[in-house]
Order: structure tokens, then C-alpha cells, then sequence
């Protein structure tokens, strides 16, 4: 759960995760032995929640929300970093379905 937020985090901040590292003072291999599982250690861990901003529990994926808070946040995420990267094309088909969408709401409402 944490390389997963941590990955969010760092697309929020349009970082890649090394860049992150390094700014934070962590060695080269640190990214690397996140994404295979390990975890940092606690200062470690606090010094990166902080650095985006969001407790450590956060970070971790540990703390506990309300039945489906947080779900749409983490799926926003990774639906910016998608968009970021795709095509004009696809990027344009995106932004039809959301509009299409948001009328389809205020329709119904």
C-alpha cells in the first residue's frame, strides 16, 4: 500500500518518485527497495508524508475512513495520471465522457 500511495503522491506533484527521493535526501536504491516491498523506516516515514503534505497513516494506506471515502481519491489519481499521458485524441474522448456525464447528473437532478 505505501509504493502505491507513494506513487499517487508523487504524480500529484507531477515528481517522479526518484526525483522525490533525491530531494529528500534517500539514496538511489530507496525507490527501488519500496517498490519491491520494503517499507521506510519511521522517521522515513514521516519525513515523506510530510514532504506531500498527508499523515503518516495516509502514506502507509492505514487510516480508517468511512465506508467508500477515500476510493474516489485514489481513483481521481490515478485517472490524472492516465490523462496526463495519453493522447490529444484520447484525452478529448475523456473530457466528452465526463461532460456527457455531468449533464446526464444535472438532468436527473
Amino acid at each position: 500500500m505505501f509504493w502505491e500511495n507513494f506513487l499517487v503522491e508523487c504524480a500529484k506533484k507531477a515528481k517522479s518518485p526518484a526525483s522525490v527521493a533525491e530531494e529528500l535526501g534517500f539514496s538511489n536504491s530507496a525507490t527501488t527497495y519500496w517498490k519491491n516491498g520494503s517499507m521506510p523506516r519511521m522517521g522515513s516515514r514521516k519525513k515523506i508524508a510530510d514532504y506531500f503534505g498527508i499523515s503518516v497513516e495516509e502514506l502507509m494506506g492505514t487510516k480508517k475512513e468511512p465506508a467508500g471515502q477515500g476510493e474516489l481519491e485514489r481513483e481521481w489519481a490515478d485517472i490524472e495520471v492516465a490523462y496526463k499521458s495519453a493522447t490529444p485524441e484520447a484525452r478529448a474522448a475523456a473530457k466528452a465522457a465526463a461532460l456527457a456525464v455531468l449533464e446526464s447528473s444535472k438532468k436527473e437532478g
